[in-house]
């Protein structure tokens, strides 16, 4: 379980597989150029091909006392502009958290861990948050 909200009518329960169908759609316009990845920058070429792309992806979702907590890890084709692709991906996911679910973000992480390149697989590790606007962090 991601996120509960209780009210009059009853309690609404949010898991994860809500945010990674979310993420799987934010990717969507990017395909055959990002890929989700694991830690290490690894990506099954295989299951790429068949179109699974999160054969082996690694993801963290969790809610902290803060709010809701994602990272996600991605290879980037070499030429793709990479913190535009993070960008889009973080602002889809926090106006989802933001004004569908109505919770509390505690941070977005979105982790390019390698560049596709001809040849395989460059290990990079570039990461972009989520920068809150700055009435949020007045408060």
């Amino acid at each position: 379980m991601l996120h509960q909200e209780t009210n009059d009518y009853g309690v609404i329960t949010v898991d994860n597989t809500f945010l990674s169908q979310l993420i799987r759609e934010s990717l969507k316009s990017y395909e055959g150029k990002v890929w989700k990845a694991n830690y290490k920058g690894k990506s099954s070429d295989f299951m790429i091909k068949l179109g699974n792309m999160d054969a082996l992806a690694e993801q963290e979702l969790r809610e902290s006392e803060k709010g809701i907590y994602v990272k996600i890890y991605l290879i980037v084709r070499f030429g793709q502009s990479m913190s535009t692709i993070a960008n889009k991906l973080i602002n889809d996911i926090a106006d989802t958290v933001i004004n569908d679910l109505e919770a509390k973000i505690d941070n977005i992480e979105v982790v390019i861990s390698g560049v596709m390149m001809k040849k395989g697989v460059v290990k990079r590790n570039l990461v972009y948050t989520y920068k809150k606007h700055a009435e949020e962090e007045q408060q």
